[in-house]
């Protein structure tokens, strides 16, 4: 089956703005930015097979420097795995369905332990509302901005409502990044909850998630060793989790955020919520892409390397537009970041100190939450 690229904003969304995103749409085509790109069966050919082989490297070699050396490695190529999967889940590989769903089954599902089925339904729904903050994440809003009992990154989050969230609160600033080593664990119990409670989105999963535990810990434990399978496994996994972080995190937290009461049109949704990262073109490959969060927002289904390509005419096009483009180094991006966590802990002490809740719907920014604005 083939699908059609579409590039056009949700139904509903007013005539001006669609009017805009055709305009920034033909500006791109003239460049030539939406032709098919088939740099990702490059990227497979590369790191499929790297990771494999470092992997079993992990596994049977003996602790020491050249295991040092393949760990991160191995990491690498496991989050450049994860990055086709995410790709696939756009139908951003090729225009036939049923290669996206092959190459997200295998990339993400099989070799990164999670739920591609259920994942590609949630992922896109935070892109059709991203940033937006409402009372039950689960069933609005953007999922996202939904970090469970551990991490604040809105006010009155679910983490204000517990004494174990109230406990990090006091920390998150600094916890965050060491814990971000081990979001691997939520990412393999999610996609294991996800085969019972999303049966009709893990149709395919159910069959395919078994094998990541099969390959990856059963066999090499059986035929290797237990000890040097789960050190290989559980290091890959926690390297991989915090470049993923490193990558994901800094793309939207300390960025805008949308309450009920924010009227904003698709395009300036998706590019003010959003935050680009500045890097040498010769580290694209470890961002996937996700390093040009606005121009993928705008254009999910485009072929994650024409990105870096469309940023100087995205870039002028909202400036000449008056619409806030955000661009930052990773360390700027990353210190935003700490400083947003860091203004959730002084907000949620300054709603200790005063009762009255803010009276209306809006979403406070970080400069308003330091200076203690809450209402």
């Amino acid at each position: 089956m083939t699908i059609a690229l579409r590039h056009e904003p949700p139904a509903g969304d007013i005539s001006v703005d669609s009017a805009c995103l055709r305009e920034l749409h033909a500006e791109l085509a003239r460049h030539g930015l939406f032709e098919t790109s088939h740099f990702w069966r490059w990227k497979l050919l590369i790191w499929l097979p790297t990771l494999l082989l470092t992997y079993v490297g992990m596994v049977a070699l003996p602790f020491g420097p050249l295991w040092l050396l393949l760990a991160p490695i191995a990491a690498v190529a496991q989050l450049t795995m994860g990055f086709v999967g995410h790709d696939a889940g756009h139908y951003a590989l090729s225009r036939l369905r049923w290669v996206n769903d092959v190459w997200g089954q295998i990339g993400m599902t099989l070799l990164c332990g999670m739920s591609f089925g259920f994942w590609r339904s949630r992922h896109n729904r935070h892109h059709a509302h991203c940033q937006e903050v409402t009372g039950d994440q689960e069933v609005s809003g953007d999922p996202d901005m939904h970090f469970g009992f551990l991490f604040s990154v809105y006010p009155n989050s679910a983490s204000w409502q517990t004494p174990l969230g109230r406990m990090f609160l006091r920390v998150q600033k600094w916890a965050f990044w060491p814990l971000s080593a081990f979001y691997w664990v939520t990412l393999r119990y999610d996609a294991v909850r996800d085969l019972f409670q999303q049966p009709d989105k893990t149709k395919v999963d159910r069959f395919v998630l078994p094998l990541h535990f099969l390959v990856l810990l059963v066999l090499p434990g059986f035929l290797i060793g237990w000890p040097a399978t789960l050190l290989a496994y559980v290091t890959m996994a926690c390297l991989s989790s915090l470049m993923t972080a490193a990558v994901f995190i800094p793309n939207h937290i300390g960025m805008r955020r949308l309450g009920p009461d924010d009227d904003v049109s698709y395009l300036e949704q998706q590019v003010t919520t959003s935050r680009n990262i500045s890097n040498p073109p010769a580290l694209d490959f470890c961002y996937g892409g996700l390093n040009s969060q606005i121009e993928h927002h705008l254009f999910p289904r485009v072929a994650h390397d024409r990105y870096r390509a469309m940023r100087p005419v995205v870039r002028a096009f909202c400036e000449a537009r008056g619409i806030a483009y955000e661009e930052a180094s990773l360390y700027g991006a990353l210190a935003a970041v700490g400083r947003h966590l860091g203004a959730m802990t002084a907000a949620y002490r300054a709603s200790q100190k005063r009762p009255a809740p803010t009276a209306s719907g809006r979403q406070l920014t970080s400069v308003e939450l330091r200076e203690g604005r809450l209402g």
